[in-house]
């Protein structure tokens, strides 16, 4: 679920856990790459003075495999909101088994758009070596 249906049935203080790997655009950084992990869903009252979260009530810290909350705040959206576009909301699950299967289908889908990306790169390389020698051939 994302965050706007989560806003309607989750609470502070429940363990949920999160994903995200999204690239807007395949040639740069992906815009958000969080594996899954487990994370507590805190109130934003708890920030520290020079943390903001926008676009929510709440944000999330991560628990550590000994159960402890940690100190890292993970904003329910990404960066690319403004205005009245909040952004993307992270993906939000109840199971450790749910978060993984869609973990692992955004990364499917990842090497789908890179394989494509590749194949039309290849394509462009070629047409241009092939224009190149073209020209190199006519001067000889």
């Amino acid at each position: 679920m994302n965050h706007k249906e989560y806003s309607e049935v989750g609470r502070v203080g429940e363990e949920v856990w999160i994903c995200d790997y999204r690239y807007n655009d395949i040639d740069n950084q992906p815009i958000r790459h969080i594996t899954p992990r487990k994370v507590v869903v805190v109130s934003n009252e708890e920030l520290p003075k020079n943390k903001r979260v926008y676009y929510s009530n709440f944000h999330f810290r991560p628990v550590n495999e000994k159960g402890k909350v940690l100190s890292q705040v993970i904003a329910p959206y990404d960066n690319t909101g403004y205005r009245a576009y909040s952004g993307t909301s992270l993906n939000i699950f109840y199971t450790r088994e749910e978060c993984k299967q869609h973990y692992l289908n955004q990364c499917l889908e990842n090497l789908k758009r890179f394989e494509q990306a590749k194949i039309s790169k290849i394509a462009y390389y070629d047409m241009k070596i092939e224009e190149i020698n073209k020209e190199v051939t006519s001067l000889l």
